[in-house]
């Protein structure tokens, strides 16, 4: 864990760096160019510096140990950081294709040199540093909203290059704003899609490869298991899951019961990755083992209480 997560801020900070260059080099260009496209850019840059910043605070922090007011840990604060920095995108998004609406009104003279030379230095560097976090991204939620940012800041930057050359031997300069609303919607979607994961983990929803009737119907097959009732199962983290529920099995002794919470507890684990279960073991002292399974207060006909 700790190899893990000093390699995600090894690439964070080598993005940070790149990102910084990037952002001064665009802003500059942008405003002697006069092209809207490459400050889209330069703006959307600027969220990845910040998004990375935030990013590489969050994996410091979700380092610190546990505390009895805190008894996972700084889990959630990868999570926290990733639904900031996919709104921030979202938002982004939303002002340049605003901004791009009014240019596309009254186009304006582009320097079409300066926007292909800098746009091809910040696809370069945002290569780069989406090749940096491309493993990292699909073990770690907060790494993969900083991931995207600069993936899609890399294919912003090919589009502004390809802008450069139209304006630069067609004169085209109506495709500096077409351009930047393409890089908004762009944008927009890559930040949608993280806001939709986090909150589905903040809300402690059931991680979305996970589906909870094949989970029941896996642990219902256990000869030993008679039924389950209570079955929840949440997002800890991006990369660790949690189940509880109780497990209804024959009358026996405590140590013969303990032995098939072990055995479920490993099966979960190695079915579908589920870390930390916790199993509650219920006595069937009916004579009738046919009943219901109750699954978060909804039944469920099979076998049960």
């Amino acid at each position: 864990m700790h190899h893990h997560h000093s390699t995600i801020q090894k690439n964070l900070i080598i993005s940070i760096l790149l990102n910084t260059l990037i952002v001064i080099a665009e802003i500059i260009a942008g405003i002697f160019s006069n092209s809207l496209a490459l400050i889209s850019d330069a703006l959307h840059n600027f969220s990845d510096l910040l998004t990375l910043v935030l990013s590489l605070t969050a994996v410091k922090v979700s380092t610190w140990e546990a505390t009895p007011n805190k008894s996972y840990g700084y889990l959630r604060v990868e999570i926290i950081a990733a639904f900031i920095n996919s709104s921030a995108l979202v938002i982004i998004g939303v002002y340049i294709i605003y901004q791009a609406a009014g240019r596309l009104i009254t186009p304006v003279k582009i320097a079409a040199s300066w926007v292909i030379v800098v746009a091809s230095i910040a696809f370069l560097a945002n290569g780069f540093s989406t090749y940096l976090l491309s493993k990292n991204s699909k073990e770690n939620l907060n790494a993969k909203s900083a991931y995207l940012h600069l993936y899609y800041d890399a294919i912003n930057s090919l589009l502004v290059i390809a802008a450069g050359i139209l304006i630069y031997y067609f004169n085209w300069t109506i495709l500096d704003p077409i351009f930047s609303i393409i890089i908004g919607l762009f944008i927009i979607k890559s930040g949608w899609d993280v806001v939709l994961e986090a909150v589905n983990i903040l809300s402690e929803g059931t991680p979305k490869n996970i589906d909870i009737n094949v989970v029941t119907s896996f642990i219902t097959a256990f000869p030993e298991v008679k039924g389950i009732h209570h079955l929840h199962i949440w997002s800890l983290s991006s990369r660790m899951s949690a189940l509880s529920m109780h497990v209804v099995v024959p009358d026996q002794l405590i140590s013969k019961g303990y032995l098939i919470i072990n055995k479920l507890e490993k099966a979960l684990k190695e079915k579908f990755d589920i870390d930390h279960p916790t199993i509650q073991l219920d006595a069937d002292l009916s004579k009738e083992q046919n009943g219901i399974i109750k699954i978060n207060g909804n039944s469920e006909n099979g076998k049960g209480i």
